[in-house]
């Protein structure tokens, strides 16, 4: 007789991370003095890599025969794959998933009735070896150095996903629904909780966490009825020099006056603009139009991962909010998706769609539990938008009136007052001010310390430090640039005015 799921998926682990890790790291290390701690540190990362297996497969309701079937399947992955393979940024979790299923093919005992388990469940390895696996190649070049923190910080990160996912499913209700939501979330954990472009990915290899580099934005409420010399500027954004648009913008954000007062105790005149999750949860429709780089994707990006985990406790159909980011720039404007399709363009995977229960998003959209998030409506043709792309968000706002929507749009493109009968919020993202610069600076220069394997209080420490002496340095020579398109920092070279 089979043993149980849990135990057949901590075996797998063990012998898959042997394979992949301890294996080539004991013909490295010749004193076992020095080997025995680095193969602990190896076993409890399988052990808590396994979680996400395990959950998946108890949420699928399978029998201990098929999971044996399945994790057969999979018993040379560790042979196909090595840590080059897996340590590898430029390479992706798809990618590396599509050819190990041209060399390790679903059983036919498997195929006909858990076909898109089988494929779900090798993402759900690679996903998790992709983590581990930089880490793993960072410490061999170290020499296995005894102060090399990343090992613990992984199983940690893995064990915490694990127990938000857990702490969810004690407080949903029963059944197939609250089973396929925590899949749900704790696919977004896994998959979006890290930054994977720009100018971080250049600086080092190894996982930054999006959360560690975030910081808040504010915006600033547009009025109902738009003066018309601010009608007039908006649309002529697309006339102007992205310099010209940024001062613009920036007109409407002097606040560093109002944080000063509010920091010597005074009381500002003016109150001080919202945050952006401020405005988001005081609202149930939003529109964010903010220039490009200003940081509408990241700040949806980052609320994506704050609601799945709980982190951010925002409360819709008396339950914690389901957040489904879509990105018009993936989306085919000429077949644009609609019940299971929605959940397929989320998570870019059509089995996770053919795995949700029938009709399961169409109820949460119902409820109204779910935040649902457009980003980037301005990118893409004029005749699509207007022939298909607007009909389509149109259809969705009558359909389940009871959801919250977050729309965002750079100005180009975005005429004022496009949702006013939807009674959508229109708000303008504020640039950031000079407190927010420093702030991120000191987020980019701690998140990348942290990657590197410092201790986290003196990644701290010195983080901070590092970011306040480049804000410093070059202040009065060098706007410091934030790029919220791939979390990049830069520093521009401008001309001071006379004082």
């Amino acid at each position: 007789m089979p043993s149980s799921v849990d135990d057949q998926v901590l075996d797998f682990y063990a012998t898959l991370f042997d394979l992949i890790f301890s294996k080539p790291f004991r013909g490295r290390i010749s004193e076992q003095r020095r080997l025995k701690p680095v193969i602990r540190q190896v076993e409890a990362a399988a052990d808590a890599a396994s979680s996400s297996l395990t959950r998946f497969f108890l949420n699928q309701k399978l029998s201990e025969a098929t999971v044996e079937d399945i994790l057969r399947g999979f018993a040379a992955i560790g042979e196909l794959l090595e840590l080059e393979n897996i340590a590898n940024p430029n390479v992706t979790t798809e990618e590396i998933v599509e050819n190990v299923l041209s060399r390790l093919p679903c059983p036919q005992t498997v195929q006909q009735t858990y076909g898109p388990v089988y494929r779900l469940a090798l993402y759900t390895v690679v996903q998790v070896l992709m983590l581990v696996g930089p880490v793993m190649a960072e410490w061999q070049k170290l020499k296995f150095s005894s102060t090399f923190e990343l090992p613990g910080r992984v199983v940690n990160k893995l064990n915490e996903i694990s127990n938000q996912i857990d702490a969810q499913g004690k407080s949903g209700q029963a059944g197939a629904d609250e089973s396929y939501e925590l899949q749900y979330r704790d696919y977004l954990l896994q998959r979006f909780h890290r930054v994977e472009a720009g100018t971080v990915r250049m600086t080092t290899n190894l996982d930054v966490d999006l959360r560690e580099l975030f910081v808040m934005p504010r915006v600033v409420v547009r009025k109902l009825s738009q003066e018309a010399d601010d009608a007039e500027a908006d649309a002529s954004v697309s006339l102007m020099s992205l310099a010209a648009a940024r001062r613009l913008y920036g007109e409407r954000n002097n606040y560093d006056e109002m944080l000063q007062q509010r920091t010597k105790g005074e009381e500002p005149e003016e109150k001080l603009p919202p945050t952006a999750l401020e405005q988001v949860k005081c609202s149930d429709r939003n529109v964010i139009v903010g220039l490009p780089g200003a940081g509408k994707s990241t700040f949806f990006e980052w609320l994506q991962v704050k609601l799945a985990s709980v982190e951010e406790k925002f409360i819709l159909g008396d339950q914690q909010a389901i957040p489904l980011l879509l990105r018009v720039r993936q989306l085919d404007l000429q077949n644009l998706p609609r019940g299971a399709a929605l959940i397929e363009k989320a998570t870019a995977s059509k089995d996770r769609a053919d795995l949700m229960p029938d009709g399961w998003i169409e109820r949460q959209m119902q409820a109204g539990r779910v935040l649902f998030m457009l980003d980037g409506l301005d990118e893409t043709e004029p005749e699509l938008w207007d022939k298909c792309l607007i009909p389509w968000l149109f259809d969705l706002l009558k359909r389940y009136p009871k959801c919250h929507y977050l729309i965002s749009s750079r100005p180009v493109g975005y005429p004022p007052g496009l949702f006013d009968q939807q009674k959508f919020i229109e708000c303008n993202l504020l640039d950031f001010n000079e407190s927010q610069i420093q702030e991120y600076t000191r987020h980019w220069c701690t998140a990348i310390r942290l990657a590197r394997n410092e201790s986290e209080a003196e990644a701290r420490r010195e983080g901070e430090g590092d970011g306040n002496r480049i804000v410093e340095n070059f202040q009065g020579q060098y706007r410091v640039s934030i790029c919220g398109a791939d979390r990049s920092l830069s520093l521009r070279r401008f001309r001071a005015s006379p004082r």
